[in-house]
């Protein structure tokens, strides 16, 4: 099953002119994510408590399952609450995502070397900037660390990261990575173990990006799902028009047997009901992009019709894409 060629030109040339265009501002209704400037934590059984310095600007949340911890770092709000996902197992750390901006990149190295555990990998979920232009600060501080991606989100970053870079750096500056780090290693889907670890890396197609890696991690039954859903209580980012696919593919993970738990791309880790929430609005939005005739009114609409969700400024932004080439 591949993405359509249309979909995927449409979204390249859309992320593109948005870079361009794009601002920090993820709107006024920003979630606390620290306490006291500090990360905190989650477990199975225990409530959240402080286990870094006071130095990160990002948030840590860390889920254990057995033996296994995953730590979840989340960046500030000018960073639309980007997570880097750091699956910690007996000997070594597996990274997943690496941040937009250079000071939120350079956090997570800080926090990884912090766990006293060799970094056997880097992967990426998707080709979306916010997710992988880190990486320069995060390899300079993490050397020789191969990076891994599906082979189609390598072709997606190879093809539109030097001008997605150069147009962020026009609104965020130095903040911002001097060139692009194109993943070293293809990612092959299907099962494998990384340091006892068993993970099913899953291809996932015209969702919240055209090329989308899942990871599941059955023994703890933990879901990676990244950008295809979203926390009950956020806007969602819309960047193309693929709805019923997209909705789709939630359906596909929600018949997932015990995966209680979804690491998700932006914010905290979040439950099942983040799918039957991300899928309502996804339905809302389809009908709303039928009638829109521009980015404001789309963004507008949507807004209106999810009062309560925070970050609305993902709405402007993403709505933005959406019709860049309408």
């Amino acid at each position: 099953m591949f993405a359509s060629r249309s979909i995927r030109t449409y979204l390249l040339a859309a992320l593109i002119a948005l870079c361009g265009a794009c601002t920090a501002t993820t709107g006024k209704e920003t979630r606390n994510l620290m306490a006291d400037n500090a990360p905190s934590t989650q477990t199975e059984i225990s409530a959240p408590h402080i286990v870094a310095a006071n130095d990160l600007k990002g948030s840590v949340i860390v889920t254990q399952r057995g033996a296994i911890k995953i730590h979840t770092y989340v960046s500030p709000a000018d960073s639309f609450l980007v997570t880097t996902q750091i699956i910690e197992g007996p000997s070594k750390l597996i990274v997943f995502d690496g941040q937009a901006l250079k000071p939120y990149a350079e956090e997570v190295a800080t926090y990884v070397q912090r766990l006293g555990k060799p970094v056997d990998r880097i992967i990426l979920s998707h080709g979306h900037p916010d997710h992988w232009a880190g990486l320069e600060a995060l390899l300079e501080r993490l050397p020789e660390t191969p990076v891994y991606s599906l082979a189609g989100v390598t072709s997606f970053v190879r093809a539109a990261g030097e001008q997605m870079l150069g147009n962020l750096r026009k609104k965020f500056g130095d903040k911002v990575a001097s060139q692009v780090v194109l993943p070293s290693r293809v990612l092959h889907t299907g099962a494998q173990t990384i340091d006892g670890i068993g993970f099913d890396f899953r291809e996932l197609l015209d969702g919240e990006a055209s090329i989308q890696l899942v990871a599941l991690m059955p023994d703890q039954k933990v879901v990676l799902a990244f950008d295809l859903v979203f926390a009950p209580g956020e806007h969602v980012f819309t960047v193309q028009p693929t709805f019923d696919h997209w909705i789709g593919i939630l359906d596909g993970l929600k018949a997932l047997g015990g995966y209680d738990t979804i690491m998700i791309g932006h914010g905290r880790p979040t439950g099942r009901a983040a799918y039957d929430a991300t899928i309502a609005y996804l339905q809302r939005a389809k009908q709303i992009h039928a009638w829109s005739k521009d980015a404001k009114s789309y963004a507008d609409a949507l807004k209106a019709a999810f009062p309560d969700r925070e970050q609305p400024g993902w709405v402007d932004f993403s709505s933005m894409i959406l019709y860049a080439h309408h």
